[in-house]
Order: C-alpha cells, then structure tokens, then sequence
C-alpha cells in the first residue's frame, strides 16, 4: 500500500495476527488474574448469548419499548479530522431514519428500563475492585449505546478506560496495537483530545505515515454476542461493515490513571498524557493484584442497574481544564468539544478595558477554554492574536463570535452573511469558527433570520464553521428556526441572565431540547451601563444578606 492514498479499514486484511480467544465467559478469577490485572485484551466468544437485549433487541422491540428514550447521534459515520456534528435525538426518531441516513448513535445511557437488558457479567460483579475509598460505586463506570446501518469508521485512538465490547447484531473489525507503539502512532498530536490521532482514517498517504507499518498489530473480529475485553491505552481503530450494527460498552478503571501523571506541568499541552502511556505499561508490570488490596467478594448474579442504582451520566474528565473551570457541558454541535460552565466574554463592560489582547491572553493561560467576541465589540483581531499566541493549541480553545445582521443588506443576506463570515475569519486570523451566532436575532424579521441561518449552514457544511446557534433571541424567533428552518442543530443561545431579568421560556425551551444556554450580564453590569443603574445584582438586599451570611462562596 506504500504510496497511496487508502483508508485505514484497507489494512485490516494485512493484520494476520489475532487477540487471544476464548469460548464462554471467564470465570472471575482467571478474568482478573489473566487479564484485567495484567492489562491483557481477550475475546470471549459467544459470553453474551443468553442476555437478553442480544434475543430481543430488534428494531420493532426497541421502537416499542424505548422510543422515548434521548441520545447523542453522530449525524456521519465516518471519522475524519474535524468533528462530528452532534445532537440529541430520541431513539424512536432514529429508528425511524438511521438506515437511510448518514447517522451513528454512539451515547451513554442509565435508563432503568434499558439497563435491565443488559447484564453485568459475573467476572465484573466484584465487590471491592470498582468502589471508591469510603466503599461507594465509582463513578467511572460507563455504559455506552452503539447503533448504526454499519459502514462506520472510528478514529484511530486509545480509550481512557478498560472497555468491553459487547457485539448485539453485526460484525465489527478491530486492528489493536500495544500501548508501547502509541507514540509510533502520532496520538499525541491530536489538537484538542489526548487519546486520538489526528489521521484522516478514510483518506491518507501510507507512506507519510509508516509509524503504522512498524507496528505490532493484532486483530479481532466481534460478531453477535461476542464480547471483547480492550484495556486503557491499548491503541485501535475499529471498522463495521454495511449492516445493521448494534453494541454495547461498558468502560470502568481497575485504578486511577490519573494520579500517575501528578505533578506534570501545567503549562505543556495535553499531549503529555500520551507521553506518560509508558509510565502507565511500567505501572501495569508492578501494580499489586486487585485481590490483594480489596475483598474480592462475588456479588450475586444481576443486571447492570443492580450494579450502578444511584448511577447518573457523566463524562470521563478533562484534565486539561483547571479546577475552578471543570465542570462542562456536552456541546449540542460538536461531539469532541464541550462548553466549560464559566466562559471569558470581551463584550461590555470588558469593551473598556485598554489591551483587550493582553487580558484574553491572560484568560487563556489561566485556563478559560471559551473566549466569547463579536463584530460589534470591535476586538476581533486582538481577540484572535491572543488565541494564536496562548499556551494552547488551536483546537483545545473554542472561539465563539457574532455578526449584526441588521446592518447587512437584506436583499441578498445569503451573499451578506457569507462575506461577514469572511470579514470575522480575516479578523481573528483563524482557519474556522468554533461558534457562530447571529448577535441581533430578535431584532429582525423571521424571512431575514431564516435566510441568515441557511448561510450560516452552508458555512458549517464548507467548515469554515463548526457549530451555530442565536443570541438575543426571543421565543417566538427560536422556535421557528429550530422547527421549520434548522437541518444543523441549533447549537447555543446566548441571552441575557440576570437573576432579576431573564426569558423563561427561553431558558425552558433550551433546557428540553438540548441546546446550550448561554447567560451573559449574569453579574448586573450590563443593566448597570445599559440602564444607567445601580447594579441591580450587587446592590440586592436579599444577595447583600445572602453574602454576609456564613461563607460567601457557596452564594457567588
């Protein structure tokens, strides 16, 4: 294949060396003893046969019984070097659609209903080895959803977790490498996530990538009611053919990676995970036996609902991201990125501040990950000459901006919000947009806000924009664009949130329906300078009393 163009899943018939299979489940002993504590991948042929999900799970059952159900879709199947598009969608819509769609359901799921399908198998359900210190479930173990038409391709990557893939209906196609190999295959280059490579799976040169070709790769082929066991930092890329494909993950930790990579700069990129995989083989080779360090006590046989009751959805963490700004948010229009709580605006009243590059670089290096300008602020080019000179690579800071749409030219607002697009590109001096908003929504017509959405559309699909929502947008304006207008996902509303004055409606509408909402004047000041006003926020008799109570922190 040296010298041409190809797609990973093309090498697949080259690897002819296979993971250690076995017939049934393993009994809990040799699970762990062989290869859990080890770090070792298995197949186990044929260990899911009896659940129930693998006998029923057809697509009239699952349209029956959990139509109501919400996950994350992939709206393509094929990775590639930028991200996915991707929304919530109930299952019933998707069911409905996915085999003549270009859709892939890859979600994290604690519905009752469907974990009771789905068994724990006996060689997990060990009292001690997955509970935190003061003996709670931990919370790292996930339980993911795959559903597709097949064709799908993944990314080459390693998992931040030990994975076991459990195959429902079709055939997936892994190629596995060892994780001394990952740095042979340039995952620490991945800009904005430190376990994937930033290979073009679907399309690239063998010959500039021949790290792939000095690899020791095996392979595993899972068919329905398979089960593979794939440990953390085990590098794979993974193939499903055309066909309905359906399985199931569940992902869990034997210990915390984590406290391995302690005490690493700060200030150096992520990639330092990746660069830290050969501490975690060491780790592997000297880590004491599970058994040795907890009781090992089999629980009784159950699904996994017994196993995780009080388990609510999470997402493995983002230690890139400071303390003070790590709690985040799934982004409705980007599968990878996710919208930190707290996000740096440079708007009013920052509009005032005399070095607008100095403070958002100052921002970013203290940790903001969001930097929200727009047209209008006037700071576009310092805003994006910070972005180019910060400590983080383009990719892991998501830059949000805004265009007036009452000042183009409604006779032709395709062409005018186009050239706007243009114009806020050459001022940040950047590639793509992260997010892009019409600033004024509210302000025009439904016919100029809908022909300005189309544009913006057509703006993602060229990707010279990754995700686009509104801001200052009322109800009435929200509603027809998400139901009548919208084919990409209204990703974010950004209005104003004040605790004495906000659009409920909005905010309730947002919150059903998976969009992000973004407050900003949440402090009083924009109703201080707008108003002309004693900041209504600061000068609250209630917040006044609220703060010198006790301890203020928990109040701001």
């Amino acid at each position: 294949l040296s010298g041409k163009y190809s797609s990973l899943k093309d090498l697949h018939p080259f690897v002819t060396e296979y993971i250690e299979e076995v017939q049934g489940a393993l009994t809990k002993d040799r699970f762990i003893d062989d290869y859990l504590w080890r770090g070792k991948p298995v197949m186990m042929r044929g260990a899911a046969k009896d659940w129930p999900a693998h006998k029923r799970w057809t697509d009239e059952y699952l349209q029956d019984k959990f139509y109501d159900m919400t996950f994350y879709v992939d709206l393509r199947k094929h990775h590639s070097t930028d991200h996915a598009v991707r929304t919530k969608m109930k299952l019933g819509k998707f069911l409905s659609n996915y085999k003549k769609k270009d859709w892939y359901l890859d979600s994290m799921t604690t519905d009752a209903r469907f974990l009771d399908e789905t068994h724990v198998p006996q060689y997990l359900n060990i009292s001690g080895i997955f509970e935190t210190k003061d003996g709670t479930q931990s919370a790292p173990f996930f339980h993911n959803f795959y559903l597709s038409g097949g064709d799908t391709n993944s990314p080459l990557h390693y998992d931040g977790y030990d994975n076991l893939l459990t195959s429902l209906d079709g055939t997936k196609e892994w190629i596995i490498a060892e994780p001394e190999d990952v740095l042979k295959l340039q995952i620490d280059e991945w800009i904005d996530h430190a376990n994937l490579s930033p290979l073009n799976v679907t399309n690239f040169n063998v010959s500039n990538h021949l790290g792939l070709c000095d690899v020791r790769w095996r392979r595993a082929i899972v068919t329905a009611g398979d089960t593979l066991f794939i440990p953390t930092r085990w590098p794979h890329h993974v193939y499903s053919p055309p066909s309905r494909n359906m399985a199931i993950g569940m992902w869990f930790y034997l210990d915390d990676y984590m406290d391995l990579i302690k005490g690493f700069d700060d200030d150096v990129h992520l990639r330092n995970h990746t660069a830290k995989v050969p501490l975690w083989v060491e780790h592997v080779k000297t880590r004491p036996h599970p058994c040795n360090v907890t009781s090992c006590k089999a629980l009784p046989p159950g699904n996994l609902r017994t196993l995780l009751p009080d388990h609510k959805e999470t997402y493995s963490r983002d230690s890139d991201v400071p303390p003070a700004h790590s709690s985040l948010m799934e982004l409705a229009g980007d599968r990878k990125v996710r919208i930190p709580t707290i996000c740096y605006g440079t708007g009013l009243p920052a509009a005032s501040i005399t070095n607008p590059y100095l403070n958002t670089k100052a921002a970013l290096n203290m940790g903001y990950k969001l930097i929200d300008t727009a047209q209008h602020y006037g700071n576009e080019r310092e805003v994006g000459a910070a972005v180019r000179d910060c400590k983080w690579i383009r990719k892991s800071v998501i830059v949000m901006t805004k265009f007036e749409l009452a000042l183009l030219k409604v006779d032709d607002v395709t062409a005018e919000v186009t050239n706007s697009i243009e114009l806020s590109l050459n001022n940040l001096g950047l590639d793509y947009i992260d997010i892009l908003l019409i600033h004024d929504t509210a302000e025009n017509s439904l016919e100029t806000v809908s022909a300005a959405w189309r544009a913006m559309e057509a703006a993602v699909s060229s990707g010279k924009v990754r995700a686009i929502g509104l801001s200052n947008t009322d109800i009435e304006t929200l509603r027809h664009i998400f139901y009548n207008v919208a084919t990409v996902p209204v990703s974010t509303v950004q209005n104003l949130y004040a605790p004495i004055e906000f659009d409920k409606e909005v905010v309730a509408f947002c919150a059903a329906r998976g969009i992000i909402f973004m407050g900003f004047g949440v402090t009083g000041a924009v109703h201080a300078l707008w108003k002309n006003m004693a900041n209504p926020v600061t000068e609250s008799p209630l917040i006044k009393k609220l703060l010198s109570s006790t301890t203020p922190a928990p109040t701001l």
